[in-house]
Formats: C-alpha cells, structure tokens, sequence
C-alpha cells in the first residue's frame, strides 16, 4: 500500500481520556516510529496533547467521532493547524482480536497513514451552533408533545371530552378553559358563550359544556397543573430559542430565503437544511454523494450477477426528516412540477418509495442551488416541453 502521510497521529477518545499513537517514517521506511502517549480530557492536558504532537512533526490527526467526547479534542487541536480527519467507527472496526485503547490508537494511526478512510463532514463552527439550537428545538417539541399526551390522558381518566369538540386543547378557547380546570373554578355556560363568541366551531357552547361533565380527582388536578405548568415552561423556552435561531441564520439570509422557493419549504425546514448542510457543499463531489450523506438513496447490493432491492442508509436523521417533510408539503402543492413527478413514480413504486424518490430530488436541486447561488423556478412538465423546443428553434 502507498503511503499517503509520514508523520501521523491515531486517538482513541474516551470521556475520561484519549490514547494518541504516533507513526513517523518516510514512506519507504517500512516499519516506521511508534509512540504512544495518554492524555486527560480537561482542557490542559488537551492542549498538552497539541504541543507533544506539534513538537513530533504530526502533519495529520485521525480520530472516531465517539458521540459527543470528540468534539472539544477537534476545536482545541483544529487551531494547531494539523489536517483533521474525523471517521465514522462503523466503517473502521479493527480486525477481531484483543481489543484495548492503545492497539485502537495504534489501528487509526495505521488507517491514517495508508489513506485508507473517508474523513466524515465536520461544518464550520457557525453552522455546528446553529445545528446544535435546531436539534435542540427539536428535542424541546418532542418533550412538549409528552407533556401535552399526558394532559390528554388526565383528561381522558377524568372523562373529561373536552377533545370531542376542540381539537387544540392548548390555544385559544380550548388553553382557556385548560386554565379554568387547572385552578378548580367553576365554568358556566356563559363563560363558554363569551369565549366562543368570535369562534367558527361546529360544537355549540352546551356540548362543549357537557364535556367538562367529569370527575377530576384532587390528585388529578395536582397532576393537571404541574403538568401544565411544564408545558408553559417548555413553550418560553422555546421561545426564546427561536428568536435565537433566527438571529443565527441572518447570517445566510440570502439562502435561507432562496430555500423557502422551494414548493414544501417553509421557514423551519429551511433552517434545518442550512444547519444540517451548511452554505457550502464543496465537502461533496456532486450531489448524490450529498443524497447518500443524508440517506434518502438506496444502498447497493449485487450478488451473483443479481441485483437486490435494499434499503436507504441511516445517514442524518435531522436532514432526511426535513427533506421528507419538504417532500409531503411538495406533493400537495398545485402546479408544481415536482407534484407531477412524485405522481410519475407512486404508480409503479408505491407512496413510501416515490416519497423518498421525490426528497431525493429535492436534494440534488437544493445542492445546485447552494453550489451555483441560484433561485428555483418550478416547471411543469408541459412548460419544460414548451422550452426545449423554443430553445431547439432558436437553435
């Protein structure tokens, strides 16, 4: 095998340390120096690590990307100026055998020297920060639909069918008399009538009334209000999140309007795209090595001459979840000429498969737009027909 670097370092990161292993040796030099060294994790010793690897000539640095543990490693040895090199341990297991941190370190640094793995996408701190703030509005609505779930429950063992005639408990009319309920006041009919006054609802005040007719215990109600209490909670702080996201994405305001172009993509998925993504796709050859990123295209999986059906790859979840989501809004939008190729593909491929087709698609047009600064302009079908002609007649 080539030698592709002299002078590199593997690291095994662990929460508590790392285990750094350091081959130095021309690459006709067949068995080149070996030296090990352990470090803590606590900012010092990191930077420790640093000035041993700069003092041994270390030109490269390679290291798993071991959940969250390899992220202060990166920011304190990147400003160092050594070539950075995260991978995905899926794809450099060591061989069977003894397993421990030093022979790990050992195989990285080996793995390093050879050329043998495909650096994993690390985004410009700016867009890792506006990533971070968007999966954790992620998490925050995920936890407030917990908190809401369980209020439906409480509500559904009081048989309070409130959710019979409201379908939104938590604005409005509906977060209202939520609030009635959570303090143990009475709730007349009259009440009801003035809230409903300036509402179109197809239930009339007398069976919203009836409703409430229940038996919400004492524990119940102690229940009700801590839980609505929570979900207060969560929804200021998720507030206060998303005016911090949307400080974050002025920076790319340019995009992040051009993204909205797009028939499906709304304010959310377009910071979710940039976040995931970032503003520049040169990190991608072209744009299925993108789609693979992402996983929204099959695997292959050919044997014996016969090719097999094969799932997508796991690829990022947050990216995959926003394109699919983009995908649905695109699908229900009229005159769009990507709802008519999604209808092209869900006769012969079926509704999940033509789905995924159609996000993959979606991608590819946002790598083009993020590549070449373009803006999307939606064709159907009969318009591009009508183009190519024209273009062939001035021809």
């Amino acid at each position: 095998m080539e030698v592709v670097a002299e002078s590199v370092a593997g690291i095994d990161v662990h929460q508590k340390q790392i285990t750094v292993n350091v081959l130095i040796g021309k690459a006709e030099v067949k068995k080149p120096k070996k030296v090990t060294q352990r470090f803590e994790t606590i900012t010092a010793r990191l930077r420790d690590c640093g000035n041993w690897l700069k003092q041994l000539g270390v030109q490269q640095v390679l290291m798993e990307s071991t959940g969250q543990y390899w992220r202060p490693v990166w920011q304190i040895l990147e400003p160092l100026g050594f070539k950075m090199i995260l991978c995905n341990p899926r794809i450099i297991k060591n061989i069977p055998g003894k397993k421990t941190d030093q022979k790990d370190s050992e195989w990285l640094s080996e793995l390093a020297r050879y050329g043998l793995v495909t650096a994993s996408y690390v985004p410009p701190r700016q867009i890792q920060e506006l990533r971070e703030s968007t999966r954790m509005r992620k998490s925050l609505t995920e936890t407030m639909t917990v908190s809401k779930n369980e209020i439906h429950n409480i509500l559904q063992r009081s048989n309070i069918k409130l959710t019979t005639y409201i379908s939104d408990l938590f604005s409005g009319t509906g977060r209202a008399i939520m609030e009635k309920l959570e303090n143990g006041e009475v709730i007349t009919l009259q009440y009801i009538k003035k809230l409903m006054a300036k509402k179109r609802m197809k239930a009339t005040p007398e069976q919203v009334l009836a409703s409430l007719d229940g038996i919400l215990t004492r524990n119940d109600r102690q229940l009700l209000a801590i839980s609505m209490s929570v979900l207060r909670g969560l929804e200021a702080q998720l507030r206060v999140l998303e005016a911090q996201i949307d400080e974050q994405t002025e920076a790319f305001s340019d995009l992040y309007h051009r993204l909205q172009d797009l028939p499906g993509c709304g304010k959310l998925t377009a910071q979710v795209i940039i976040a995931e993504i970032g503003v520049d796709v040169s990190p991608f050859p072209d744009a299925h090595h993108l789609a693979s990123w992402a996983g929204v295209c099959p695997g292959n999986y050919e044997s014996a001459g016969i090719k097999h059906g094969s799932r997508i790859l796991h690829g990022d979840v947050y990216l995959k979840t926003a394109l699919l989501t983009c995908a649905m809004g695109a699908r229900l939008k009229k005159e769009s000429g990507l709802k008519e190729y999604y209808h092209r593909l869900v006769s012969h491929m079926g509704a999940q498969k033509a789905l995924v087709a159609l996000a993959h698609k979606i991608l590819r047009i946002i790598y083009v737009i993020i590549k070449d600064g373009i803006t999307y302009t939606d064709y159907k079908k009969s318009q591009r027909i009508e183009i190519t002609l024209a273009a062939k007649h001035i021809g």
